[in-house]
């Protein structure tokens, strides 16, 4: 099995664990530890739980071939000690069609089409257009809907050495391979130990803001029309490029 890169689908996961590994690239230890040991032994059986739950999320990934689920999201910036609250329903056509739309507070439309981005809101006309990579730290969960491939490019995935809040949940960590490369420091990716489809993101960027994005209601396989990701600009609409 390729070494995984998803969650999302879907996608994930330490502190001092191993780099993740596969038949072709064995797993990279971050410290030497003698063979025989207690430490050791952790080691190695946190390797294999990593390897299990990555080659189940391909499984995973693999049968996906349309995904749709309501969100809530929270966002807070650190400088300014502030939170914000949204929510709205996420839908995602394989291999890369997605559509994030915000319903609360105000509305926006996000599409987004391989590595293009489009943002729409309709309160003040204008559309913003980007690429995945100058996304704002928020839309970094969405490489978790693209395959196990391409996140790891993107990402060094290992497990995540925390207390998870869902005992019925794995939670895995995403590191950025190349800093400067992406919008994030890192990303916590929690996910169903059943179906392995994703529970909740955590994302946190240079500056400390972090945004966490829970999933609900979600349904697999579902039909979904082409025409759901097809976004025309309007005529009378500002057109802005990526701030970053």
């Amino acid at each position: 099995m390729k070494r995984l890169s998803l969650c999302i689908v879907l996608i994930l996961l330490a502190g001092p664990w191993a780099a993740l590994g596969t038949e072709d690239h064995p797993a990279e230890m971050t410290d030497a530890v003698p063979h025989g040991t207690e430490e050791a032994k952790s080691a190695l059986e946190a390797t294999a739980l990593l390897d299990r739950i990555l080659r189940q999320m391909d499984m995973a990934y693999k049968g996906l071939h349309s995904y749709r689920a309501e969100f809530d999201q929270e966002s807070e910036t650190k400088a300014f000690k502030r939170k914000r609250q949204s929510s709205g329903r996420l839908c995602f056509l394989k291999p890369s069609e997605m559509r994030w739309s915000y319903l609360e507070p105000e509305k926006r439309e996000v599409y987004l089409s391989g590595e293009q981005i489009r943002i729409y809101i309709p309160s003040r006309n204008q559309v913003l257009e980007q690429t995945l990579n100058d996304a704002m730290p928020g839309m970094a969960p969405a490489r978790l809907f693209m395959g196990v491939e391409e996140l790891d490019k993107t990402f060094v995935v290992s497990l995540a050495d925390t207390d998870a809040e869902d005992q019925k949940a794995y939670c895995l960590r995403l590191i950025p391979r190349k800093k400067g490369t992406i919008s994030v420091e890192e990303i916590l990716l929690w996910v169903g130990q059943k179906d392995f489809l994703p529970l909740r993101t955590e994302s946190r960027d240079v500056l400390g803001n972090r945004t966490t994005l829970r999933f609900r209601d979600a349904e697999v396989n579902v039909p979904l029309k082409k025409e759901v990701f097809r976004f025309e600009i309007p005529p009378d609409a500002e057109v802005l490029g990526s701030p970053f």
